[in-house]
């Protein structure tokens, strides 16, 4: 017969292994839960009672398990739709039904590789439990919310405190828009940029109409010097920029001056490309008019706005192509293409005019000596003819 200190010995002893499996499923329950989905990424976080933590994912064609690759699964698979199922109608759960729910988690049918990796995360996820939550001061056992007989049975439906509410789940990237609504994104963009352009070409015109004919006249009549000395002054840019550092860093004045002297230069270059673009516009559309003109067709009040819209809707109506038949698959490379040649040849001439006419102080290449070719009204008026005498009428 065992003596009573032995039995006492025995008993201490089941008490203490008792206590430390409870200690360790307390280490383990989970106190909250995060959901993570994207188009690349199908990850479930859970929060242990521990400090530690249990990510179970599926990325890029592999199954991790708190960081390790323990499988592959097949992309739209049966796997991949299962799980993202299950996460996708977890965001709204607490975690005591989200834990009970993933622990009864199964895909079947499946073989291979995925297989595998399913009872690797099925186990990880049984092994979890959740943590008995405390009742808010004030309340009863009937306020909690009802929960499944299936998750009633293990799990108490308790609320959740504040400490282990789960956090807030991480929105996937919205999907990139197609068809028609990218069809309509596109248009509306080139509106916007011909609005704008119509708008500056305005005010340019408005503020300085004289400087922006010579301009246009420059690119019309010297259309191969401006088209060379644009190139050259887009190659001499960023030698031009660095020559104007140095001079300036020498002296504590000019130092003082460079970020005004830099920026000063960045504006003029932009504004010089953007005045010479409009320009060239303003070139094309006169010269449209003038045409329309000399073939009979009435023009009413032919003004440089009317040039500089005209203009614009010529150089601008590759990319308006482009834009419309976006759905026309390798097509739109083209229509890009040409409009993208058009409109650097538009901006190189056009800054290259505004070079060699000083900003329109200079008419020298403007071809305004030449009368005939600078008259308003040439092409549209035909010449005089002598009028026939009628018949029977005597002088």
């Amino acid at each position: 017969m065992r003596s009573p200190a032995r039995s006492l010995l025995v008993f201490g002893l089941l008490i203490a292994a008792a206590g430390s499996a409870s200690a360790q499923q307390r280490r383990d329950d989970v106190v909250s839960h995060a959901i993570a989905l994207s188009s690349r990424d199908a990850t479930l976080e859970l929060d242990l009672a521990s400090g530690k933590s249990r990510v179970i994912s599926l990325r890029d064609g592999s199954v991790l398990v708190d960081g390790q690759n323990v499988g592959h699964y097949a992309a739209g698979g049966a796997l991949e739709s299962s799980w993202r199922k299950l996460l996708g109608g977890g965001a709204a759960l607490e975690t005591v039904k989200m834990v009970a729910a993933a622990r009864a988690w199964s895909v079947p049918g499946l073989g291979g590789g995925e297989a595998a990796a399913e009872v690797r995360m099925a186990s990880a996820l049984r092994d979890l439990s959740t943590a008995p939550t405390v009742l808010p001061a004030g309340a009863t056992a009937a306020a909690a919310p009802a929960a499944p007989e299936s998750v009633r049975a293990t799990f108490p439906a308790q609320p959740l405190t504040a400490e282990s509410a789960p956090p807030p789940m991480r929105e996937a990237p919205a999907a990139a828009p197609g068809g028609v609504p990218l069809l309509f994104q596109d248009v509306r963009n080139i509106v916007a940029v011909f609005i704008a352009l119509a708008m500056i070409g305005f005010g340019t015109v408005f503020f300085g109409r004289r400087y922006v004919e010579v301009i246009a006249d420059t690119a019309s009549n010297a259309f191969g010097r401006s088209l060379v000395v644009g190139l050259l002054g887009q190659l001499l840019l960023l030698p031009t920029l660095a020559m104007l550092i140095v001079g300036l860093i020498f002296t504590i004045v000019g130092i003082l001056l460079l970020p005004f002297a830099v920026l000063a230069f960045v504006v003029a270059v932009i504004a010089a490309a953007l005045g010479g673009y409009l320009a060239v516009a303003h070139a094309v559309g006169e010269t449209w008019t003038r045409r329309r003109m000399a073939n009979g067709a009435f023009v009413r009040h032919p003004t440089a706005y009317g040039y500089v819209f005209t203009g614009l809707v010529g150089l601008l109506g590759l990319w308006a192509a482009a834009a419309l038949f976006g759905w026309a698959g390798p097509v739109v490379l083209l229509f890009k293409a040409a409009a993208f040649i058009v409109t650097w040849l538009a901006g190189t001439v056009g800054f290259g005019a505004v070079l060699l006419s000083r900003a329109g102080l200079r008419e020298s290449f403007a071809g305004r000596h030449a009368g005939e070719a600078t008259d308003e009204y040439l092409w549209a008026t035909p010449p005089a003819t002598p009028a026939a005498p009628r018949p029977g009428r005597h002088e």
